[in-house]
């Protein structure tokens, strides 16, 4: 589903991407683990047409390239981008929230028809929402909050959700459910890419894993190829930049 190929990027004169490549298998999750500053963030931003300074590479989403699409571009064929610490509109409503998720979709107003059918949709699978739509945002728990951002970025009804940190600053508990809510998006057909922390949580619903460190790739494969955690904690413990010899790198 997602394809990207020799990414280098930055802020300015700092590059922080050095030829990243990552892929998506449509209907499969990836998740992206790493130390913080490890480039994470930046090559989801990167993917979305987000970051300031992209120089080379290649993005490909369903076999479209979208490499040179500004993000909105991106987000009509097919790209969702949740960021890190719940980013909603906390005075407008939950349901005003996911309204103007769709802004993109067909139709005029915030309720054309097609908005309303993305609404409905998003309620069939997060029924909490559907009882809080007339409360302001701000007022939801993290969790809450986390989920609505979530189900406002699938109002377009994106081919792939990018997650940026989605268990920041949650309880243990309301960990579980947002990733067990991300097992289900992928249940339902989703591809996603999900960069996370938690690394036994992360691991518990991947299917395919990709280890950043300082602004590359130094390892990726299929999960099982992690199982014994070897890789993942010489990269967390402080390994050199060689690269691991583990799957596709």
């Amino acid at each position: 589903m997602l394809s990207a190929a020799g990414i280098t990027g930055g802020y300015g004169d700092l590059r922080v991407l050095w030829g990243v490549d990552a892929a998506v298998r449509a209907g499969k999750i990836t998740v992206v683990l790493g130390r913080n500053g490890a480039g994470k963030t930046s090559l989801l931003c990167a993917i979305a047409g987000l970051l300031p300074n992209v120089g080379q590479g290649k993005v490909e989403l369903d076999g479209q390239d979208i490499s040179g699409a500004r993000a909105h571009r991106r987000i009509r064929a097919g790209l969702a981008l949740v960021q890190e610490n719940k980013r909603v509109f906390h005075a407008r409503s939950v349901e005003e929230n996911l309204l103007l998720g769709g802004y993109l979709l067909p139709g005029r107003g915030l309720r054309s028809p097609a908005r309303r059918e993305a609404l409905e949709q998003a309620y069939q699978r997060f029924p909490l929402l559907k009882e809080r739509r007339r409360v302001p945002a701000g007022s939801l728990s993290g969790g809450q909050q986390q989920m609505l951002a979530i189900g406002q970025a699938l109002m377009p009804g994106p081919k792939l959700l990018m997650l940026d940190e989605p268990s920041a600053g949650l309880a243990p508990a309301i960990v579980n459910e947002v990733l067990a809510m991300v097992s289900a998006l992928r249940d339902e057909g989703l591809s996603i890419l999900l960069v996370e922390q938690r690394i036994e949580h992360a691991l518990e619903i991947a299917d395919d894993v990709a280890v950043m460190e300082n602004g590359r790739i130094v390892a990726a494969g299929p999960k099982s190829e992690f199982d014994d955690g070897a890789v993942i904690r010489e990269v967390y413990l402080g390994r050199s930049d060689e690269r691991l010899t583990i799957g596709n790198v």
